[in-house]
């Protein structure tokens, strides 16, 4: 298959690279910044909204509290829409925040009558749309058992409009216009990253009324753009003329001041006048369409990896010449074989787990599933949380005689057990990676049947707890490692604990975890929990993802930013 890639990408250089050029070039003289989607984006609600696409296309214009620093790694959170950072209560349970005054919404539809500036309140609405039952918000769980009277609110609320916008919720008050209230159960460590997130928005009541609490296509926001125009599969965002006064970052970490992205430093965003989204669903239109010069920044899909990486690549070459930047960024998200801990035979044999984790030949699986672009993985934690350490070493490594003692000691003779793999989904990558473990697990005398299914499937079995045996992947929704362990907690199984995995003490690290603020304690609990799941085993860590991204020349300011959703307004293009 590489060589069948090879020889189109060889062969299209050679025979039309002048050409395409030519129409790279005269397509540049847009200031307008031309983005693909992999998917049609579904709904424009902050509630609901939450694949990365959607997300993307709704941090342009919706804004929240407070919005992470885009220079600076570890991630810094700085203000947004709040005045300042927030005055905590000595036990970490109150929260007030100062709302920034004279902030308005662009409301080109005129949903919100005349000129409507942000309110206290209208914090207040959305995280009560969090809680209300119809809505079914994927964003809930920040909240749930957290903020007090959350969960009375589901009941109070029932499925009416009227009292969700009605009926207050004890732990959550606008006690004045600029000021919001937010009492918690207990302390929460990362409340300044929920607070990050679009899920906590501003919504006026007056959108909620006009829309019947329908916000699937509607989009109104502070941001430095507001959606112009969109028939389902394309959008067109323009500059918000009313956007408040924000300046680009004047300082940043080494990485920012090594790659010259603070040369507009104290410059008024956001820089580009228009965005357009496309959705590109087929890996190879999405790339031939930046190489015609019709997008500007492009994520490399993985089949055309072997073309970047390769150090005598004409293709890589051809790009250089053309002045096409291409950078490396380690990603947010990590990938591991999952055991159903469940399973009589599976959860309470580690020395078959251990066997099948001697018998994974890494660094081929690496190389099979991302031409040798990722690393492997050497932690449960993914490097870009605190707390991750890079000496830690896994107890297992690619040794076949250890893996056949290990079987031996599990009392499984060769050619006797077959276990059942599930696939993550039907794309081609999906089938090779499972051929790719049972090819691995046979040369120990283990056999594999394969069952394939769509995602949908796999999230559905997964989390109903009736998968075997399985490759999983999580990508971080904030920077903290409780974000991870909670697919590692006995209470969230059947859940996203998709390997059933039960463990007293790791239930009580993490319950402290969960409420401890002290950084020091936090990092020592981390190390407790991997320590104790180390010896288990539930997961095989196989790899922390990343991604090749490549730009046209007159990108400026470009930094891959995943928990960064606003980092358009950012961005220059000459």
């Amino acid at each position: 298959m590489k060589f069948i890639i090879y020889s189109f990408l060889t062969v299209m250089a050679a025979g039309g690279f002048w050409s395409v050029k030519e129409r790279f070039i005269a397509s540049e003289a847009s200031k307008d910044l031309r983005l693909a989607l992999l998917h049609p984006i579904k709904t424009f609600d902050p509630a609901v909204a939450f694949n990365d696409d959607s997300l993307t296309v709704i941090g342009q214009s919706l804004e929240t509290l407070y919005q992470y620093h885009y220079l600076k790694r570890p991630y810094e959170i700085i203000p947004s829409l709040a005045d300042g950072m927030p005055k905590v209560s000595p036990d970490g349970k109150v929260y007030e925040i100062r709302i920034k005054k004279g902030v308005p919404y662009y409301d080109p539809k005129g949903l919100l009558g005349p000129k409507r500036f942000v309110r206290a309140q209208d914090f207040v609405n959305q995280i009560k749309r969090l809680a209300f039952e119809p809505l079914k918000s994927t964003g809930s769980w920040l909240f749930a058992g957290k903020i007090e009277g959350f969960d009375e609110f589901k009941a109070k609320a029932g499925d009416d409009t009227a009292k969700m916008l009605g009926e207050s919720m004890s732990g959550l008050s606008a006690p004045d216009e600029h000021t919001l209230r937010i009492e918690l159960t207990r302390p929460e460590p990362n409340m300044l990253y929920f607070l990050c997130m679009s899920f906590t928005a501003p919504v006026p009541a007056e959108l909620i009324q006009k829309t019947g609490n329908d916000l699937s296509r509607v989009l109104v926001g502070t941001g430095a753009f507001f959606l112009a125009d969109t028939n389902g599969r394309d959008l067109e965002f323009e500059r918000n003329p009313f956007f408040r006064s924000e300046l680009y970052p004047s300082s940043g970490d080494r990485y920012a001041n090594t790659q010259d992205l603070l040369s507009s430093s104290t410059e008024r965003l956001p820089f580009v006048d228009r965005i357009s989204f496309k959705v590109y669903e087929d890996e190879s239109s999405r790339w031939q369409a930046f190489l015609d010069g019709k997008l500007d920044i492009l994520s490399v899909p993985k089949k055309f990896l072997v073309e970047i990486t390769q150090k005598e690549s004409d293709l890589g070459e051809q790009l250089k010449e053309r002045g096409i930047k291409v950078k490396h960024f380690s990603s947010i998200s990590s990938r591991w074989l999952g055991f159903n801990m469940q399973d009589p035979l599976l959860g309470k044999n580690v020395n078959l787990r251990k066997a099948i984790a001697h018998a994974i030949d890494f660094e081929s699986y690496i190389s099979l599933l991302s031409n040798n672009t990722n690393l492997r993985a050497n932690s449960i934690f993914n490097p870009s949380i605190p707390g991750y350490n890079p000496s830690h070493q896994m107890g297992y490594n690619y040794d076949l005689e250890k893996a056949k003692v290990y079987l031996s000691n599990a009392g499984i003779a060769p050619g006797e057990l077959t276990l059942t793999y599930s696939t993550r989904g039907t794309q081609k990558i999906h089938f090779e990676e499972a051929d790719f473990i049972k090819s691995q697990l046979a040369r120990i005398g283990i056999n594999v049947e394969i069952q394939k299914l769509e995602f949908s499937q796999f999230l559905k079995l997964g989390r109903a707890g009736k998968l075997q045996f399985f490759t999983d992947n999580w990508i971080y929704d904030y920077p903290d490692a409780e974000n991870l362990l909670q697919l590692l907690v006995s209470s969230n199984t059947p859940g996203i604990n998709k390997s059933g995995y039960k463990n007293e003490q790791v239930d009580e690290l993490y319950a402290l975890l969960a409420q401890t603020l002290d950084k020091k304690k936090r990092l020592s609990l981390m190390r407790e929990i991997e320590n104790v799941v180390d010896k288990e085993l539930p997961w095989i860590m196989l790899m922390f993802e990343s991604a090749y991204i490549l730009h046209s020349p007159k990108i400026k300011n470009f930094r891959r930013s995943y928990f960064i959703r606003n980092h358009l307004k950012y961005i220059k293009k000459d």
